[in-house]
């Protein structure tokens, strides 16, 4: 295989280059547990809150790969619960000044009451700007429940220039009365820089070499 034909291999197969989130698609965990993931629920009186991952065999087959995350709320008259999702990647993920796509996929019922929100927040993990969130990069967005998966996604996010990292916050909340009740289904979560990084410098490569191949024919 000639050179130009090995990068263009490498670009094709490796369409994650620049992706920041951890396990995104939810393949690695132990049981309702998912790794690199903070599962939150909030809630008391007669109200119920799940936040599981769900995995091979269980529930509504996955957007990407074999599992899925669910955040699971049931309101009562005395407490209107929350069930989140939560990530910041790690320290030197977000370069300033850099764009990126953020996107995910979700499925799920939106009873009485019941609202999905998403946030991402800019962070100084390292605390060069006094640490904590350095603005929002997406602001709070509401987002549909269906029976079928659907892709949310906003692009070229530009990171302000004290983020060095993302905290990515997906959940589900209901209200404080009885029959409040819904859910969402979470899948492949992504936050990555745009270009990816070496992808440009790859297809310069496979230009360049292909274009030499050419000459030499």
């Amino acid at each position: 295989m000639k050179m130009w034909q090995i990068a263009c291999v490498a670009l094709v197969a490796s369409p994650a280059m620049g992706e920041i989130v951890a396990n995104g698609s939810f393949e690695s965990g132990t049981g309702s547990d998912a790794d690199s993931w903070n599962q939150l629920e909030i809630f008391g009186g007669s109200a119920t809150s799940s936040t599981d991952r769900i995995g091979p065999g269980f529930g509504l087959p996955a957007y990407d790969g074999d599992a899925y995350m669910r955040l699971g709320v049931t309101g009562a008259s005395d407490y209107g619960p929350v069930s989140e999702i939560q990530q910041q990647t790690s320290v030197g993920s977000v370069n300033g000044g850099e764009s990126y796509n953020f996107s995910f996929a979700s499925s799920g019922f939106a009873g009485p009451g019941t609202v999905a929100f998403y946030e991402v927040l800019w962070f100084d993990g390292d605390g060069s700007n006094g640490g904590g969130p350095q603005g929002s990069a997406t602001g709070l967005q509401t987002f549909a429940l269906g029976n079928d998966w659907a892709v949310t996604s906003l692009t070229d996010l530009v990171a302000p220039e004290f983020a060095d990292s993302v905290l990515i916050q997906i959940r589900v909340v209901t209200g404080a009365f009885d029959g409040a009740n819904g859910f969402a289904a979470i899948d492949a979560v992504s936050f990555a820089q745009v270009p990816a990084p070496g992808a440009l410098a790859l297809l310069g490569l496979a230009g360049l070499a292909n274009g030499r191949r050419r000459r030499a024919d």
